[in-house]
């Protein structure tokens, strides 16, 4: 049997004021070795030199001169300028390995997929332990996910264009800022019948900052809420990656434990007797929690260090805790009836 043909490729970058991350992100695109066909940046209202790097580089700039659009819309009007068979999504804080591409294309067409994924690396840039814990959870998910996959990624993701276009591309109106846009699109890609690949071989290395504030309302206001309304809308389609049983379960004792802190130090105030008991039953349920997450709090503790990793440890607790309670309110907006369907 003879190889199936090479496809042509685009890399689409969008970028807002990128000059921090864009050269390392530009040089890596240039340095693989399987090169694309086409390299285009969509500078979304950029102000500072991120044009002209882009261009030295060889990549096609389309500009929107107005106000920033968000990704979403440059990679959507990208994709419309792109002449290539596939679209490599790449964000301008990544830096792709040097065989993510090659991977992705092979992996996709073995396996007959019209799209697929890679995973951030081990090793961020930043060093801060709340960019270590959302760049390496984030890592420890894909590298642990099903390939076959019910979601997609725009960080590094490869996609079909004709495929992409018929699905309307990214939704713009639903998500107006950066959020799960992305998994939107792999849900309605999946729905129309076509597979999705997770290849956590194709690596690449994430070079943004996160503060303790911006992991917190990234993970609630862009994620967990808006995926708890394609959740409540029926339109994530199967369980995937961090939404699966397992992770519910999670949540669950999460709360739990919280719920016997509290209950613990009610006791104390006006039931002694009871505080030891809820207290050990708190207890045991913590170390539930503990069990089931040994193998992400093993992975933290042997790249961070014992003290570095509790943090972490403590951040993914807090995770398990406002993700769950997002979704409580959205079913409770939506069966009061203060939001409609999406």
């Amino acid at each position: 049997m003879s190889a199936a043909p090479r496809p042509t490729v685009a890399v689409i970058i969008p970028a807002y004021n990128a000059v921090a991350t864009l050269p390392g992100c530009l040089d890596a695109i240039n340095a693989m070795g399987w090169k694309p066909d086409e390299l285009i940046l969509f500078s979304d209202g950029s102000t500072d030199a991120t044009d002209d790097m882009a261009r030295a580089a060889g990549a096609t700039v389309i500009r929107n001169d107005g106000k920033p659009k968000g990704p979403g819309h440059g990679r959507n009007e990208a994709a419309k300028a792109a002449k290539s068979d596939l679209l490599l999504f790449v964000d301008a804080d990544v830096v792709i390995s040097h065989n993510a591409l090659e991977q992705l294309v092979t992996d996709m067409q073995a396996h007959g997929a019209k799209a697929a994924f890679g995973s951030y690396d081990d090793a961020p840039w930043s060093q801060r332990v709340t960019s270590l814990y959302a760049n390496l959870r984030h890592h420890f998910v894909h590298q642990r996910g099903k390939r076959e996959a019910k979601t997609f990624w725009s960080g590094l993701g490869l996609i079909d264009r004709k495929v992409f276009l018929d699905a309307g591309g990214f939704d713009v109106v639903m998500f107006k800022h950066p959020s799960i846009e992305d998994i939107e699109l792999g849900a309605r890609v999946v729905a129309a019948g076509h597979r999705i690949r997770l290849v956590p071989e194709a690596l690449c290395k994430h070079w943004k900052d996160w503060s303790l504030w911006r992991v917190w309302h990234t993970d609630v206001v862009r994620r967990a809420l808006p995926w708890a309304r394609l959740i409540v809308d029926g339109k994530t389609g199967e369980a995937d990656l961090n939404i699966s049983h397992i992770e519910r379960l999670k949540s669950l004792l999460a709360l739990l434990v919280v719920a016997g802190l509290l209950a613990t130090g009610l006791a104390a105030l006006v039931m002694p007797p009871l505080t030891q008991p809820i207290a050990i039953g708190c207890g045991l349920i913590a170390l539930l929690y503990i069990w089931l997450n040994r193998a992400f709090f093993g992975f933290l503790a042997k790249r961070l260090g014992f003290v570095r990793s509790l943090g972490a440890m403590a951040m993914h607790f807090c995770y398990h805790i406002y993700a769950p309670l997002a979704y409580v309110l959205v079913v409770v907006q939506t069966r009061l009836g203060l939001r409609r369907a999406q």
